[in-house]
């Protein structure tokens, strides 16, 4: 097997090489991905749970997840509220392009799109990690006036916000070449175990259906592509812009963290606290990177008070 890997390696890096030189890099700024907007409409992938005349919430995950990483919110908050969870572009069933558009900026957009079609209006937006800085986006978006006002209150889960040095699994990821071949020779059970241990507090908490989702659908066409370009554009490249703008935020904002996160550690939660002045924080001790699969119960608890502090 070792002989396989090591004749292969040359001709992989002469490929990686080859399409990084070929490739056309678009900026990754307010500008180009906003303004300039280039990211093409497409249709998300999703599951709908509870009455729709109740409040509506939509959840969108982190990097490298799915929609059923909510599922264990489902059965105590579907009893109260409309429930609404995507595969983000490039993750889960959702489409995986071709492309270059994989920023929050462009998913800002494609999510503000399936609000539109799904005639959504006065939702609660809740976002964890990745689908955190993109709920970020859509709020300012909101606050520039670039989009229809249909989000009222948000929620933020151990969320993308301030600039920092990425894990070391995403680092290795952004690696050329080195990104390249570890996502295509490592088994895809592998990787889904790794970033479930770096990502848990509690180890022993770890679903395994959730590891198994994560597997598989890593193994779908252009799922790696997609990975690979996400995680090369997690980083917008004005983030000092941006996260100034942070307390432009009008929206009623829950902030939900997790102590013993070392994926986006908490000093950030405190300090986007801080910036968005019509928010409340909790953070939970003895709990990492995935509140949402590691302590369901006591997430949905604090999700239904913020709720009924602001019908």
């Amino acid at each position: 097997m070792l002989k396989i890997i090591f004749k292969t390696l040359p001709f992989l890096f002469f490929i990686v090489t080859l399409f990084s030189a070929c490739s056309v890099k678009v900026p990754v700024t307010w500008k180009e991905r906003i303004l300039d907007k280039k990211v093409q409409k497409l249709s998300l992938v999703y599951s709908e749970y509870g009455n729709k005349d109740n409040p509506t919430i939509l959840f969108l995950h982190g990097f490298g997840e799915n929609r059923h990483t909510w599922r264990f919110l489902v059965p105590i908050l579907a009893m109260k509220y409309h429930l609404i969870m995507v595969d983000l572009k490039g993750f889960g069933d959702s489409p995986k392009t071709n492309d270059d558009y994989y920023s929050v900026y462009d998913q800002a957009y494609i999510v503000n799109d399936f609000i539109k079609e799904q005639k959504l209006k006065n939702i609660t937006l809740v976002g964890r990690s990745f689908g955190g800085g993109v709920a970020l986006v859509v709020a300012l978006l909101q606050e520039d006036k670039l989009i229809e006002k249909r989000v009222d209150k948000l929620i933020l889960i151990d969320t993308m916000s301030y600039n920092q040095n990425l894990p070391s699994m995403l680092r290795d990821l952004k690696t050329p070449i080195l990104g390249y071949l570890g996502i295509h020779l490592l088994s895809n059970d592998y990787m889904a175990k790794e970033a479930y241990r770096y990502a848990f507090y509690n180890n022993a908490l770890i679903p395994k259906n959730s590891i198994k989702y994560s597997s598989i659908y890593l193994s779908f066409p252009y799922a790696k592509y997609a990975y690979l370009k996400t995680v090369n554009q997690l980083v917008p490249d004005d983030i000092k812009d941006i996260e100034k703008r942070f307390s432009e935020i009008t929206l009623p904002t829950l902030i939900l963290w997790g102590r013993e996160d070392v994926a986006i550690r908490v000093d950030k939660a405190y300090r986007l606290h801080r910036a968005i002045k019509n928010s409340s924080l909790k953070v939970f001790h003895h709990a990492g990177h995935m509140l949402q699969e590691e302590i369901p119960k006591r997430v949905n608890r604090e999700i239904i008070k913020f709720m009924e502090a602001n019908q």
